[in-house]
């Protein structure tokens, strides 16, 4: 079991030292085919962790291994260690099992970008960066990981820096994301004067005064509301959609944004001493699910409306692990990553059919010359709104039921929460719609009608197609998954 999570955290990294040192003398087709090995053997490594762990029958503990002594200062003593336990292989197994198939869609969404070979290494180092975050053993790895990922998105968002509005994009989430990485700093602060620890165990144990612990607790939450863009610190992710569409994918559907959802269920002793904070958290997902859910009814550029739908959905993680529903949280981050990727991709083969058009009212009729694309977007869609059987369904009800089964001010979050179920559908067939049925003669007057232009490419290639079937099989039957033998042990 050590051994498949030292594999999984290392071998990323180890994919972007060997393409950024090989440089020129490799070809950007064996830099993204050593990138996409190296997510996948990461996620060897974690299944071998997750299946090692169920072996051992620790069912609600962890496994902490530290290879030596980091940081030492009078009482504090920090280690480089690592953390193996149902919630981090959960996390371990999606950020490195989806982001396997991003950098795959990747070969083929990005031939012939002069820089593939950076854009691999960073791919590479922002898996690493995220498996750090997920598998530190301690609240000071954990930090050490936020802001990798932080630094690593922003490299990714400004991957076309020739561009006036990427460069600005990344610019504005790095700054974003930094906020958060400031309270969350001051948060470990209180913590190391009144636990004189960073370690998980200190720190969850120790009895804080309400006034610590609610300063702890709105750190923490700062952190997480700015990486998983939730209001007020949101406005960054519909402008980083100025990075490359798999970006888009890996970034902000499967791992980054979900990283303020893991760090509220990670640190939920903290938060269930300061209950008001927790409920805090809950109306801010319960308030950015609303607000999302209706600018996406206006947006036209189909990145955009997936994006807002990306804050939406996050609203709904947050309102779970808010009202103290973790595992249906976490089973909602596991089900988005696997539909909203594919909603990305599916969108990003449209992109790269019409040679980079993003405006949905250009696109009409496209799905009668992308068929298959048009049947893994409308799986997708179902998933997203929520429609039985497929993955959306199971997990988004859990949480909607925690909402009515709450006090008196779950009736409102429950009622809030249906509202923005009702939304959802709204955008999402709106965009379904619009894009995939009818014909070009119905694209508005004065556009261009893209779909019958000549510079159509196809459905692209296998490398792009595959993972989006896998996706597609995962976002009909993913919500099955809690019925599995599998699932009992992820309980949190």
């Amino acid at each position: 079991m050590i051994g498949g999570a030292w594999l999984c955290l290392l071998a990323p990294l180890g994919g972007a030292l060997a393409i950024t040192v090989a440089g020129t003398r490799i070809s950007r087709r064996t830099a993204g085919w050593l990138s996409t090995a190296s997510v996948f053997i990461a996620f060897a490594g974690a299944v071998w962790s997750f299946f090692g762990l169920r072996a051992e029958g620790s069912d609600t503990g962890g496994n902490f291994w530290t290879t030596w002594t980091w940081l030492q200062s009078g009482g504090l003593k920090v280690g480089l260690e690592i953390l193996v336990d149902p919630l981090s292989t959960l996390m371990m197994l999606i950020v490195s099992g989806v982001g396997g198939l991003i950098v795959l869609y990747s070969i083929g969404y990005m031939d012939g970008d002069d820089e593939e070979r950076r854009y691999f290494a960073y791919m590479s180092f922002f898996v690493f960066s995220m498996l750090l975050l997920v598998q530190g053993g301690n609240l000071l790895m954990l930090l050490v990981g936020w802001g990798l990922v932080g630094l690593s998105s922003y490299l990714l968002i400004g991957f076309w820096h020739e561009r006036p509005t990427a460069v600005a994009a990344a610019k504005k989430a790095f700054i974003m994301n930094a906020i958060g990485d400031a309270t969350m700093a001051l948060a470990f602060f209180v913590l190391i004067a009144h636990a004189g620890s960073l370690e998980f165990a200190d720190a969850f144990s120790v009895h804080l005064s309400s006034t610590a612990v609610t300063f702890v607790a709105l750190g923490l939450l700062g952190g997480a509301a700015a990486k998983s863009a939730q209001i007020p610190l949101h406005t960054w992710l519909p402008d980083a959609m100025e990075g490359p569409t798999p970006v888009s994918a890996l970034i902000h559907a499967a791992t980054m944004v979900t990283a303020g959802v893991y760090l509220i269920a990670r640190t939920h002793p903290i938060f269930e001493q300061a209950r008001t904070v927790e409920l805090v958290a809950a109306g801010m997902g319960t308030l950015t699910l609303l607000v999302a859910g209706l600018i996406a009814l206006v947006q036209v550029d189909i990145k955009r409306v997936i994006a807002y739908s990306t804050m939406s959905q996050i609203g709904y993680m947050f309102l779970g692990v808010g009202l103290g529903a973790y595992s249906s949280g976490m089973f909602h981050l596991m089900t988005h990553a696997f539909f909203k990727a594919l909603l990305f991709m599916a969108a990003g083969i449209v992109i790269h059919a019409l040679s980079g058009e993003q405006d949905i009212r250009n696109m009409r009729g496209i799905g009668q010359r992308l068929p298959w694309t048009r049947w893994a977007f409308l799986a997708g869609s179902l998933a997203l709104v929520g429609v039985p059987p497929f993955a959306g369904f199971f997990s988004k009800d859990a949480i909607i039921a925690a909402a009515l089964h709450a006090h008196w001010y779950g009736v409102i979050l429950w009622v809030a929460a249906l509202v923005g179920t009702f939304l959802t559908g709204l955008y999402t067939f709106r965009l379904y719609f619009i894009v995939f049925t009818g014909g070009a003669e119905e694209a508005v007057p004065g556009t261009a009608v893209r779909s019958q232009a000549p510079d159509h490419h196809g459905e692209g290639p296998a490398t792009m197609l595959i993972p989006v079937g896998i996706l597609t099989v995962l976002a009909v039957i993913g919500g099955w998954l809690q019925f599995s033998p599998f699932w009992h042990p992820l309980t949190i």
